[in-house]
């Protein structure tokens, strides 16, 4: 028998309010904000104040990482760290770990999967 795990996953509010059936009026009313804030939230994240967001999250009931207009962007040092991990990784092979323990098994894979 397989086992469910309930793992939040980081939605967008759009999301959220196709879940409810709400047009993006009733929507944004059921947030506490106009709808020309909610509009604007949906297109530039950073030009709503942080006061409006935590009323919205909070009428949500969910952390605030799992709401996508509310998730701090990521920065793009870190993003040209990890595509530099990965192009390492492709050429250094891809370690294989045990999936119930995550020791490494000592077996390397290329990019594509195939054993080195």
């Amino acid at each position: 028998m397989t086992q469910e795990l309930d793992i939040p996953v980081t939605r967008s509010l759009e999301d959220y309010r196709h879940e409810q059936l709400l047009t993006i009026e009733e929507f944004a009313h059921f947030l506490g904000m106009t709808d020309q804030t909610y509009r604007r939230l949906l297109a530039n994240p950073a030009s709503v104040r942080m006061p409006t967001k935590r009323k919205a999250r909070a009428k949500l009931g969910v952390s605030p990482y799992l709401i996508k207009e509310f998730y701090p962007p990521t920065p793009a040092g870190v993003i040209e760290r990890a595509h530099a991990a990965i192009a390492e990784a492709d050429l250094q092979g891809w370690i294989a770990v045990d999936p119930e323990t995550l020791e490494p098994t000592g077996e390397r894979f290329d990019g594509e999967g195939k054993p080195m």
